[in-house]
């Protein structure tokens, strides 16, 4: 099961960002290094679907618990 999402759920010094596939990364902002594992859980974090351009019209990306991608 993908972990929670959210501020409130990182530990201090903890921030994250998505990248434009929809993953989910986190940063260490002391360390200024990144993870694509919530700090807490050790789990990646299923952002859901993604509709990207380079997709053929009405397609869109969704992401598994353990952060593969597939397309609906």
């Amino acid at each position: 099961m993908a972990a929670p999402l959210g501020r409130d759920t990182l530990p201090d010094h903890w921030s994250y960002g998505v990248c434009r596939d929809g993953r989910v990364f986190f940063i260490n902002d002391k360390t200024r290094s990144t993870t694509w594992l919530h700090p807490r859980t050790g789990e990646p974090v299923n952002s859901g679907h993604m509709i990207r351009s380079d997709l053929p019209r009405g397609w869109e990306e969704g992401f598994t618990d353990e952060g593969a991608s597939y397309f609906i």
